[in-house]
């Protein structure tokens, strides 16, 4: 099995930082092809950047992260929407020994697949590296390369039954938004910024990463363990805005009276027509729905806090622990206090 290059003063995954962080500085590689998805890109890349500015504004002399696109061979490569990025460093480069490299995703990924030489040069370039990653169906590159062999991995939602398939030996995980089993990788698209997040954390500590996640205007932070498809994305789906404001305000507010008479008042119905009208848009009622947003919360406390049980149950708006672990278990299918056990021994 590949293992990534170990780097001297590295973090543990999962490790306590502080929120005062020690500067490092890391090199970022992210490798690129033909039809790249251009978020899978950008997106990390502008969680580094602003990484820097947070660290500069903190009077730091020196940038947290400088970040280059490798490809095939250098030059301008076409992303899906149309612009051409241009990457500067090419794979097969063996002065390219980056601390942390991320493998981009795209429509067009499985051309890259496709190609031997490419999946060959990457193969070297992840053992001359340390920290190794992907973005939404870069997975399948990082697969084709043996780097997910014996190892939990996600990817995005639609990806994920073929890489299964075509890669038996990678246990495949569709319900998260990122893993870290020795190697990370992470769901769909947007998913690569809660990726990097969690990478400016585990290196720079929290306080620097809520920094970013505030100057980027983004939600800090989905927790790897959260559904793909959670309930904040469920708000969009619904074509009554008065309705999809109403599942925002619950997926933001799970510790506020959120019982059918109190959502009926905010948009000024009948409880009975409100009932009927959240049911038809949304498809489950609205008691299932706060309570599967309410779960979702935990989820995420659970992951990035050390509260208590019945602490994170009054954060989210059960009434008591024993309702809480009932609602939790039934959603997720094990207790909380094993739901945070799986999610500390997947940072080990």
């Amino acid at each position: 099995m590949l293992r990534p290059a170990s780097r001297p003063g590295s973090l543990t995954v999962g490790e306590d930082v502080p929120d005062r962080w020690p500067m490092q500085f890391r090199s970022v590689v992210i490798v690129v092809f033909e039809q790249v998805q251009g978020l899978d890109v950008f997106g990390p890349a502008d969680v580094f950047y602003f990484a820097n500015y947070v660290a500069q504004q903190a009077g730091e002399k020196e940038p947290a992260y400088a970040v280059e696109l490798a490809a095939s061979s250098p030059g301008p490569v076409a992303t899906a929407s149309g612009p051409a990025i241009h990457a500067t460093r090419t794979l097969s480069d063996p002065s390219l020994r980056p601390d942390v490299l991320l493998v981009a995703g795209g429509l067009k990924v499985l051309d890259a697949v496709a190609d031997a030489r490419l999946v060959e040069d990457l193969e070297a370039l992840v053992v001359r590296s340390g920290e190794v990653g992907s973005i939404c169906t870069g997975a399948a590159l990082l697969a084709e390369a043996g780097v997910l062999d014996g190892r939990r991995a996600t990817t995005h939602w639609a990806l994920a039954d073929q890489l299964a398939q075509c890669h038996p030996e990678v246990e495949v995980d569709a319900e998260r938004i990122y893993i870290q089993d020795g190697i990370w990788t992470s769901a769909g698209v947007c998913a690569g910024i809660d990726l990097a997040l969690e990478l400016v954390r585990t290196h720079h500590g929290a306080a620097m990463a809520a920094d970013v996640a505030r100057h980027m205007v983004v939600y800090l932070q989905r927790g790897g363990g959260q559904h793909q498809l959670s309930t904040h994305l469920a708000a969009q789906r619904s074509n009554h805005r008065s309705i999809a404001d109403l599942m925002a305000l619950i997926a933001d507010n799970p510790e506020v009276d959120l019982s059918v008479p109190a959502l009926a008042a905010q948009v000024n119905m009948s409880e009975r027509s409100f009932h009927r009208l959240f049911t038809a848009e949304v498809g489950i009622s609205p008691g299932r729905y706060v309570e599967r947003a309410r779960v979702d919360a935990a989820r995420s406390l659970l992951e990035h806090t050390s509260e208590n049980v019945a602490t994170i149950a009054r954060r989210c708006g059960f009434r008591t622990p024993e309702t809480f672990m009932r609602s939790f278990k039934r959603a997720v299918g094990v207790s909380p206090t094993e739901f945070r056990s799986r999610v500390a021994r997947s940072h080990r």
